[in-house]
């Protein structure tokens, strides 16, 4: 029987480097590299300071001729190094935040004993009590209360009077530059050699605080000329490693952690398997983003459209803006140590929310410092709060108190007997300075529904999840030009580029900006879930295009019958072309539908437009030249009980 014998050497910690992301659209494979100088036998392998949140079950690893034995993930949570003085100003707040804690306790008796008299006051008021004792009893309450109150008031004095002193302990805490390292994980190989040789080896794994999500330029010079498409990725990370000259790979599809293959689920014609069709409305949603446990807005939160590949982030005041395609009806918010958020949209256009700190899967908060040598006006840093005048919540300990309501402090904690450790942060990361805008060249590389895209120049992602900004590619697209308008609604002209054969430039839904003219005219969005054969894109009004509705009002009569009336409407829609060349436009108007056979509508006169009978509308297709205008007049009667009134407009 033959038996390997592997000769032991120590363990080497060894240098690996980040030389590729191939990023989904939420999350991300992390591929690096490694040089060995292995010796024959057994050789042990550190390689520190990787991601903390990889997926430990997508670890990978791959060398020639050597033989990889054992490969051992592990967390690496460094401790702070916090300065003496600080050690010292830490202890002084925590004794004030202890008397803080003693104090509130007393208003908490205060208030039940106060609850207390209330209700024995209500007793003494029944019937059966006599005047001179409930005069006497009255008079006793009264003292009661009025010690109470003034004990009351003395506490919240000496509370506010306490809190002034931490917070002048916290401006001290922050002027120091307290750093901490950011936790990190380590990946320990056990590596067997045949001889003393150098090999490279490729490390690879998936993280999830990683994706990116698309957006678009759209430009359009003139109607006699293609659309200018640039495609845009905004790749965002928050691994806790910056990625520096990376090599990027862009997929559209979902990472895929799992290495059980997939099951079919029945497909049931007539059953949306996609996503939910709620609200059907196209709009435009914005709102504010902030923390509840203080109120401080939050950047760079990621918004999603639910279903979809759509989404912005929060800017440094909390703000967001998003276009919201046909069909969807609801926003996920994400943001790192906080709660992720799903909110129906149900026809709002502002929608602000308050993101709840997530203190299970953070089990940190921080408090961010500034260096003492940096200049007064550059100077940035945030301190975190507990609003006192909250009810009370007796915890027994000051870290539970902490935990999960101050922004910015650590707490950890190995067991409720032992003291809690806060730990703070005082160093803000810089961002990569930003490469110039040009696009990038790119390989795309098509797998049926899914398609990748490789960026061939390397390229920096700072770990701060703000979204960077990758030109993809800018494509030149046959478009057919023409006006939409619903004057009823809104009397502006709309320039719709109608796109044939949509479905070969492999877009996603995305936000785009829109130029017209070499003039922004605003934001809309690409929706690909429209089961067309174009795909129509919104470049804005058109001022060139002047159009006006009204109701002509000396043209209508109103007739009685026997239990019924007939009510006539006419109205004139006008549209002039002030532009230098020819347009097509659409004209769109409606005429109302009857719910049930009580009420009647009669078309009189639709100035030859095409009516969808189920929906009333009306359609005109119009070809005006430069500086012509068309005068279309329609009418309609609608009639209906006589004891009713009713909107007929």
């Amino acid at each position: 029987m033959f038996m390997g014998v592997y000769f032991a050497h120590g363990q080497s910690d060894i240098e690996s480097k980040l030389i590729s992301a191939k990023v989904y659209t939420q999350g991300a494979e992390l591929k690096r590299s490694a040089t060995l100088n292995l010796k024959k036998g057994k050789n042990e392998f550190k390689l520190s300071k990787l991601s903390a949140n990889l997926d430990p079950k997508t670890i990978q690893v791959s060398g020639e001729d050597i033989t990889i034995l054992s490969v051992r993930h592990e967390k690496d949570f460094i401790e702070t190094n916090t300065p003496e003085k600080v050690e010292k100003l830490l202890a002084q707040k925590q004794s004030l935040m202890d008397k803080i804690e003693v104090l509130d306790m007393k208003v908490f008796v205060l208030k039940k004993e106060a609850e207390l008299l209330s209700k024995n006051m209500k007793v003494i008021g029944t019937e059966g009590t006599n005047g001179e004792d409930y005069q006497k009893a009255l008079e006793y309450f009264s003292k009661k209360f009025e010690v109470n109150t003034n004990k009351g008031f003395d506490l919240k004095l000496e509370i506010r009077n306490l809190k002034k002193e931490v917070n002048e302990i916290d401006k001290q805490i922050n002027s120091y530059n307290v750093e901490e390292d950011e936790p990190t994980s380590n990946i320990f190989l056990v590596i067997n050699s045949e001889k003393d040789m150098k090999r490279d080896i490729k490390i690879s794994y998936a993280v999830s605080e990683a994706g990116w999500f698309p957006a678009y330029d759209i430009r359009a010079t003139t109607v006699n000329h293609p659309l200018s498409l640039t495609y845009k990725a905004r790749v965002f990370q928050n691994t806790g490693i910056d990625w520096k000259e990376v090599k990027l790979t862009l997929s559209s599809g979902n990472l895929e952690v799992s290495g059980t293959a997939p099951a079919l689920i029945p497909h049931f014609l007539g059953r949306n398997n996609r996503r939910e069709y709620v609200y059907s409305g196209r709009g435009n949603v914005s709102g504010r983003i902030s923390g509840s446990d203080d109120g401080l807005p939050l950047p760079q939160v990621s918004v999603f459209v639910k279903g979809t590949t759509l989404g912005t982030a929060t800017d440094a005041n909390g703000y967001y803006n998003l276009q919201v395609p046909n069909g969807y009806n609801s926003l996920v918010y994400r943001y790192l140590g906080y709660v992720t958020e799903e909110i129906a949209i149900q026809g709002r256009p502002i929608i602000n929310l308050s993101l709840v700190p997530d203190a299970t899967s953070l089990g940190e908060v921080v408090v961010t410092g500034v260096a003492a040598a940096t200049p007064e006006k550059k100077l940035t840093f945030s301190v975190g709060k507990i609003n006192m005048d909250d009810e009370y919540v007796y915890s027994g300990n000051s870290g539970n108190t902490l935990n999960g309501r101050v922004a910015g402090v650590k707490v950890r904690q190995a067991s409720e007997s032992m003291n809690p450790t806060f730990q703070i942060r005082g160093a803000s990361q810089l961002r990569a300075p930003r490469r110039e805008n040009n696009p990038l060249p790119v390989n795309q590389i098509n797998y049926q529904t899914t398609f990748v895209y490789e960026i061939e120049h390397p390229y920096d992602i700072p770990s701060t999840g703000q979204p960077e900004v990758v030109d993809i590619q800018t494509l030149e697209v046959n478009a057919n030009y023409i006006y939409s308008t619903s004057p009823k609604a809104r009397e502006n002209a709309y320039l719709v580029a109608e796109i044939p054969e949509w479905e070969k430039l492999k877009l996603l839904d995305g936000e785009s900006n829109l130029y017209f003219e070499e003039s922004f005219v605003g934001k809309s969005i690409i929706d690909t879930n429209i089961g067309k054969d174009t795909l129509d894109i919104s470049l804005g009004k058109d001022e060139g295009i002047v159009v006006s509705r009204k109701r002509l009002k000396e043209f209508e009569k109103q007739k009685f019958f026997s239990n019924k009336k007939r009510d006539e409407r006419k109205f004139e829609i006008t549209i002039v072309n002030t532009k230098s060349t020819d347009i097509n436009i659409n004209v769109y108007d409606q005429i109302p539908v009857v719910p049930n056979k009580d009420y009647k509508v009669i078309a009189d006169d639709l100035a030859e437009a095409k009516i969808d009978k189920e929906t009333g509308l009306l359609t005109w297709h119009i070809k005006l030249n430069p500086g012509e205008k068309k005068v279309i007049q329609f009418s309609y009667s609608v009639e209906y009980p006589k004891y009713m009134d009713l909107d007929i407009d």
